[in-house]
This record gives C-alpha cells, structure tokens and sequence, in this order.
C-alpha cells in the first residue's frame, strides 16, 4: 500500500472533498435565472408553498426513483434548513439531552462535530437505546454492510444522512435501499445535496419524517421555522439537475478509480461508491498516510475529473 501511493498528490487532512458536475453548474444557472422580485417578497409565504407543493413531491419521486421505487415516502413529513450539517447537529443536539446518541465507527465525523456536547456522542457499534447516526452508504468505506445494517435495526430510533447514495451502481444502490426499508418508519432521513447531488455553491437542508415519529411530534414547531429559511436557489436547482447526466458522469468516474486503483496494484473494490475506498494496513502506515487512517482503516477519498 505505501509503495503503491508513493509520489502521489494526497490531500492528507482534507478527506471526503466534493467533486463537481457540470450537470449541477447548469442547474444553478437555469435557478438564478428564473427569481424575481416578486418572489424575493413573497419568499416566507408563496416560497414556503413552492417548497411544500412543489419541491418536496419532487424530492420524494427521486428518491423513490433512486431507489429502483423501493422507497415510498408520500406520507413522510418534510422540512428544511440551511443545510444537513445545521439540521443534524440540531437534531443530535436535542437528542442528547435524554437519550443516547450514537454514530458507526469511522462514519461521518460531522455527526460529533456538530454537538454542543461531543462527549455525549459515541462512536460505537452498540446502538441499543439509542438514535443512531449512520451516512448512505458509509463514509467508512462507501458501502451499506451487514453490521451496519445491525447498528440500525437495534437502535431506538435513527438519523439516516442520504449521502453518496446516488454515486451507488444502480444494481447495488436498489439492494441498499431494500435493505434500509424496516428502518425508514423509525428513521429521520436527512437529505445531502452537496456531494451526491453537488450542489454545494448554496446550501440545502432537508429531512423526510414518518407523522408518528417521536421527534418529530416533540419538535415540529421548531422544524416549520427552520423551514420559513429553506434555500430557494438549491431548490430550484435540484429541480433543474438532470440525472441521467449526473449518471453518466457517474459511471466514468466509476471506470477512472477501478482504474487508478489497478494501475497501482491495489484492491479494485467494484462495489461501493467509488467516491472513497477503505483499506485496512498491515502493519503501520507511511507517516504521510498516517493521518488518513482512522480506526485502523486507511480512507481514499476520490476526485475524478469532472468530465
């Protein structure tokens, strides 16, 4: 492994970087294109309706076409806010405060990051009496195993960050969302825009949940508000993206890391997203290296060429 990335151009502390579609930039423009005045001053009440009548059947018929319509999520209630990181670290936060919260070993540190207690967050494959934190699939390792699965399954509720799922094969991606099914009734799924969807230059913040959800009857008040200040732009974008081309893209960056992971005689895992790879080191790692290792697993976070 260490002779295989030597000379290599590795960002070292900056792992899990999103990588741009000309798709999205688009999309953005086809958004900004379209605002008016009008809409500017009618943002906290004709905009609120856009979100609610339009964006959000949107938002659920995509995902639902994601996942090879394995998902339904016609009765799940929505609501919005600046971002997925703002609406997770709100929703741990306030979990926090009577139950334990829990993320997957080596999953996505913003789960603990976020936290006006990090202490209170663990991370830990014990889920029992919990809300779990998991991201779909794992930034672990960019899949959806069977322990993870088990992480879900056993806790009390979970917090379920729809991440670098449209990065999945499409065969693979479908499975994943037939597995995820028994937890969805239970589950806040959070919708990231930014990496699989790319639409970083403006934040969108978005959760799907279940009417009889706990926390969602315990914090709804506090969840329309947030979502009076649901980004327009990234709205509109998503609406706009296209894709099939998204897809396209998609499968040649799937072609490039197989690849660039052949070239240099490691592991060429074909499943996963082929965003990031991990790879367990036997024996200790070279001292550039050492800080993309955490749990004993050494990450690979890829940045193919946008095409």
């Amino acid at each position: 492994m260490n002779e295989a990335l030597a000379g290599e151009d590795i960002e070292q502390l900056r792992p899990l970087l999103p990588v741009g579609y000309e798709a999205a930039a688009a999309a953005y423009r086809e958004a900004a294109r379209t605002v008016t005045a009008e809409e500017l001053t009618d943002h906290y009440g004709g905009g609120l309706k856009f979100f609610h009548d339009e964006f959000v059947p949107h938002a659920k018929a995509t995902l639902a076409a994601l996942s090879g319509y394995t998902w339904d999520f016609t009765d799940y209630c929505a609501y919005a806010s600046g971002s997925d990181v703002d609406f997770m670290a709100h929703i741990i936060n306030a979990a926090a405060q009577d139950r334990r919260v829990v993320a997957y070993p080596s999953d996505w540190f913003g789960f603990k990051v976020g936290a006006s207690n990090p202490e209170r967050v663990e991370f830990t494959q014990d889920s029992r009496n919990s809300l779990a934190c998991l991201c779909i699939p794992s930034v672990r390792n960019g899949h959806l195993t069977a322990p993870m699965n088990e992480f879900l399954d056993s806790a009390e509720s979970c917090l379920l960050n729809i991440n670098l799922f449209p990065t999945l094969p499409s065969d693979e991606r479908h499975a994943v969302a037939k597995a995820l099914g028994p937890v969805l009734p239970k589950s806040i799924v959070s919708v990231s825009f930014s990496r699989g969807f790319s639409l970083t230059a403006s934040q969108l913040g978005v959760v799907l949940v279940h009417p009889d959800h706990p926390l969602r009857r315990q914090f709804e008040k506090q969840w329309d508000w947030f979502t009076y200040f649901f980004n327009a732009i990234a709205a509109r974008a998503f609406m706009s993206l296209d894709l099939t081309e998204i897809e396209r893209v998609n499968c040649k960056r799937r072609e490039w890391v197989r690849q660039w992971l052949a070239e240099r005689n490691l592991p060429v895992v074909e499943t996963g997203s082929y965003y990031v790879k991990s790879f367990r080191v036997e024996g200790l790692p070279a001292e550039n290296l050492s800080p993309l290792v955490r749990d004993q697993l050494l990450r690979l976070c890829f940045k193919p060429p946008i095409h």
